[in-house]
């Protein structure tokens, strides 16, 4: 594994942050992280062994919440040299460390602006756990707060208030990408038109990702799992159906739900929720209403409607399904009219369940 050997890597990576224009000190910072780390796993050559993976970044994440050095800067400098080592597990280690780090955060402050703080108080009596803390770990918070959710709020406000935490994926990192989608579909006929280019947009990445054998975030892309993407049209895009639009998840470890006969398993390598998949696994019941922050992340791939939209999930894991999937209804006026009809339709910063 690797370029060349473990000193001439560290040189070559070096030179790559100077080439993506990075500052002098965001670059000392950062190998000065991936020597600790390098020290920390140190193989027999003294570089990162090529089975490093997610016990030996678990491992040296508690270090640094033990001395408070755990940000997302610091994680990120592992994860970006790993992926340019081309070091799959360790990429893939590094990435779900910080997955949804901070969407327990933005979920106590959802219930503080909606409910008040008393009633967060009583959702979240302690604080999270940690950025770098295990999955089973969160896992283990997660079904504590979800349960006193559905003894403090109505079923109505506990989806409305997953829904707002999309992943914990703040407002402003979706204006670009939502803006974009907006531009595609008033340059669209009508809305089936706009799927349909959305539908070719994945397909042309997934394809090339495939080709380049590079992981779409953490999911890895071979020919099967292309086959099996492009034969779906609700996966990632949607399907439209009269008046409303399906979309199914693809599944987070898809080479492995492939291939799972284990139903349990199944569910736990579809399952993108790194604060709930360790329960699965465990045989843990929990409130499938958190599987609302997933429609609100979907809600995303719809944005360049322009309209709030109502949604519903429709099948997920955490119930016992072996699949997430969603609905949403468009208006009339989505439907029957143009794109360019609808161009001066309201901002697609909010939709609801």
């Amino acid at each position: 594994m690797g370029k060349k050997g473990a000193f001439t890597q560290v040189d070559a990576h070096r030179q790559h942050l100077h080439e993506l224009g990075h500052t002098d000190d965001d670059i000392a910072r950062r190998m000065g992280m991936i020597a600790e780390f390098q020290t920390v796993v140190a193989g027999p050559d003294g570089g990162i062994p090529s089975t490093a993976g997610r016990k030996e970044v678990e491992g040296f994440a508690r270090l640094l919440v033990e001395q408070g050095r755990n940000t997302v800067a610091a994680f990120s400098a592992l994860r970006d040299y790993a992926d340019w080592l081309g070091h799959r597990s360790l990429t893939v280690a590094s990435s779900e460390l910080m997955d949804c780090h901070n969407a327990l955060d933005v979920l106590a402050s959802v219930i503080d602006k909606d409910h008040g703080r008393r009633v967060r108080d009583r959702v979240f009596p302690e604080p999270p756990p940690p950025l770098g803390a295990d999955e089973e770990s969160r896992s283990r918070f997660t079904r504590a707060a979800t349960g006193r959710m559905e003894r403090t709020l109505s079923r109505e406000g506990a989806r409305a208030a997953w829904f707002q935490v999309q992943h914990g994926i703040p407002a402003e990192a979706w204006k670009r990408s939502d803006a974009a989608d907006r531009a595609t579909y008033l340059r669209c006929a009508d809305i089936d038109e706009f799927l349909a280019v959305k539908r070719a947009e994945r397909d042309e990445l997934l394809t090339r990702l495939r080709d380049e054998q590079k992981p779409w975030y953490t999911t890895e892309i071979d020919d099967e799992v292309l086959e099996f993407v492009k034969s779906d049209p609700e996966m990632e895009v949607g399907r439209r159906e009269g008046n409303e639009v399906f979309i199914t998840k693809i599944p987070y470890n898809a080479v492995a739900y492939l291939h799972e006969k284990d139903p349990t398993k199944k569910r736990f390598f579809a399952c993108h929720c790194s604060l709930l998949r360790e329960a699965i696994l465990a045989g843990q019941p929990i409130s499938a209403d958190a599987c609302t922050c997933s429609l609100g992340h979907a809600s995303h791939y719809l944005a360049g409607l322009g309209e709030q939209l109502e949604g519903e999930v429709l099948e997920s894991v955490l119930q016992g399904d072996d699949r997430c999937r969603f609905v949403f209804r468009l208006p009339s006026a989505i439907v029957a009219a143009p794109a360019a009809k609808t161009a001066n339709s309201t901002d697609p910063t909010r939709r609801g369940p």
